[in-house]
């Protein structure tokens, strides 16, 4: 029977070659700076109404639905509630009367 031949990284050389790259260190990286807080403080607000006209600038792109549409979606989500609930109210009380059933045993 024939010899399979096995990936090289399966292999111990290759395990062990995996290994080495991975105990190289990495390169030195630049120490991280500190923070200028003084700087941070004074554009602070510059950002803060940054945000808010990007705000009103995307709130601007909404399609709004109208009156009609609005009264469609508000009275679908209030039905499926109102089935939802029902049905949760059925199970809950088959579900109770079951406990009591086995309570009594």
């Amino acid at each position: 029977m024939a010899k399979r031949k096995v990936s090289r990284k399966y292999t111990k050389k290759g395990i062990m070659e995996r290994q080495m790259q991975q105990d190289k260190k990495l390169p030195a990286q630049k120490p991280r700076q500190k923070m200028n807080w003084k700087q941070f403080i004074k554009s602070l607000p510059r950002k803060i109404a940054k945000f808010f006209r990007d705000v009103a600038r995307e709130l601007k792109k909404v399609t709004w639905p109208n009156r009609k549409t609005l009264l469609t979606y508000t009275l679908v989500v209030i039905v499926t509630i109102a089935i939802f609930g029902v049905i949760l109210g059925v199970y809950d009380f088959i579900f109770l009367k079951i406990v009591e059933l086995l309570a009594k045993i």
